[in-house]
């Protein structure tokens, strides 16, 4: 009898084990592991592509626009990798500038979430933060070579209104953590039947 409430206890510890590391890890995957970026694509025929996007944390813009449902080519180079095409818009990744008097400019939402600033860098070296939105237009450019076609201006929150949530899927931690706390107290129950 004193054997079986040994056990008992034993397995109610594991138990409490369990879901105490079941909390910490689903904690700690949760945090930093990936963010959420708002895309807007404008295309040369006006139709935009509105999406919402998770990645990895260290995820950069081409990445972002890599994990989209969008058709994209794009060309590595010692500058880093150029965007060529999107959709039906831009150019073969083999030939990325074939259309002289138009390009893919890319944009981030500004601060205010009211307007948007031309990016100084590239593709690859912009690294958004989580609920950033980035944009993308097919463009002619001015005498400066600065891009005159924006995209129209939404904010995260706009398109998390917008564009359909994804189907969560647990972590597979998560529901290893859970079946290990399941089985534990499915033991227990067992175990203080028989001590009875």
């Amino acid at each position: 009898m004193n054997r079986n409430r040994t056990v008992a206890r034993i397995m109610l510890l594991i138990l409490v084990a369990a879901l105490f590391a079941g909390a910490f890890a689903t904690s700690a995957l949760a945090q930093g592991a990936t963010k959420r970026v708002g895309l807007v694509v404008h295309f040369s025929n006006g139709s935009e592509h509105l999406q919402i996007v998770t990645v990895p944390a260290a995820a950069n813009a081409l990445d972002a626009l890599k994990a989209s449902s969008l058709t994209i080519e794009y060309a590595d180079s010692s500058y880093g990798p150029s965007l060529c095409r999107i959709g039906a818009d831009g150019c073969p990744a083999g030939n990325c500038f074939c259309d002289p008097t138009a390009f893919w400019a890319f944009w981030t939402l500004n601060a205010a979430g009211n307007g948007w600033d031309a990016s100084p860098v590239g593709v690859g070296a912009y690294t958004p933060k989580d609920k950033d939105v980035i944009g993308f237009s097919w463009s002619g450019f001015d005498a400066n070579f600065n891009p005159t076609v924006k995209p129209n201006v939404h904010t995260f929150s706009e398109l998390e209104k917008l564009t359909p949530a994804p189907n969560e899927v647990p972590e597979p931690a998560t529901l290893i953590l859970l079946g290990g706390g399941l089985s534990a107290l499915a033991g227990y129950i067992g175990l203080r039947r028989k001590s009875r």
